[in-house]
């Protein structure tokens, strides 16, 4: 393996952790180690959520960079352990391209969980959290069908590439709207806990935990655009509710 594949296959298992929504000090660590145990233990590691920049010096003393661009990013903690796993492997074997390869591409093939299993668990979400805010069985039973409402509506979205902001809103809105229409028709008690039982699938909660790991680890940056990201979840998710709330309290005034 020569330097330049040894750059793009490293940079590349970097991309896919943070593809993956692995923290930024673990994708900057896993590069340096893995070039560290082909011989290039001063390899100089950048990352920020958008995008990682590698560089290590050749035996001539040439530089060699490599940078990608990271389009979005979907949360799989086992994808993420997978990669975690292949690094150490690297680190302790020194593989060829080859096998490297072989590798990756096993777990970036592996199969995600199906369309029906995801809205199911998205509807159970929506049920479960409604419980446990403090609605009623019949609020926990509605919750179930508008959370299949949701995840019908963001898959749609996703496939036109529908900026997340606005996702956002037109989610909440859609969660808003049904559980206060359902309450003014009487089917439900507490609107209020179906809306937040609802957006819990929304709540970037994750997110806001790697804000913090990555400020308290020294990566102010990536801290700092994470958090503005999480910010502007919070603002599409309020911005929607409410004007869906308030839309709709004008045609019920009495809810």
């Amino acid at each position: 393996m020569n330097n330049d594949q040894l750059l793009e296959i490293t940079t590349e298992i970097g991309w896919k952790l943070l593809k993956s929504g692995a923290e930024i000090y673990r994708v900057e660590e896993s590069i340096r180690r893995m070039l560290a145990a082909y011989g290039f233990p001063e390899a100089e590691v950048f990352s920020i959520p958008s995008c990682i920049i590698v560089t290590i010096n050749d035996e001539n003393g040439h530089a060699l960079t490599r940078l990608k661009r990271i389009h979005g990013s979907a949360l799989d903690f086992d994808r993420i352990d997978r990669l975690n796993n292949l690094c150490r492997h690297i680190c302790s074997e020194k593989p060829d391209l080859e096998t490297i390869r072989t590798s990756l591409d096993e777990i970036m093939g592996k199969k995600d969980y199906c369309f029906w299993t995801n809205m199911f668990f998205t509807a159970s979400i929506s049920a479960s959290f409604t419980l446990f805010y403090g609605g009623a069985f019949r609020d926990s039973f509605v919750s179930f069908f508008i959370g299949i409402m949701l995840f019908l509506l963001l898959s749609m979205l996703g496939r036109f590439h529908t900026n997340s902001f606005f996702q956002n809103i037109l989610g909440s809105a859609l969660v808003a709207g049904f559980s206060l229409w359902t309450t003014a028709l009487g089917w439900t008690i507490h609107y209020d806990k179906m809306i937040i039982g609802t957006l819990m699938n929304l709540v970037p909660g994750i997110a806001i935990t790697n804000v913090m790991r990555d400020i308290l680890g020294g990566d102010l940056i990536a801290g700092i655009i994470k958090l503005v990201e999480s910010l502007m979840v919070a603002a599409g998710i309020a911005l929607g509710a409410g004007i869906a709330i308030s839309t709709l309290r004008f045609f019920f005034p009495g809810i």
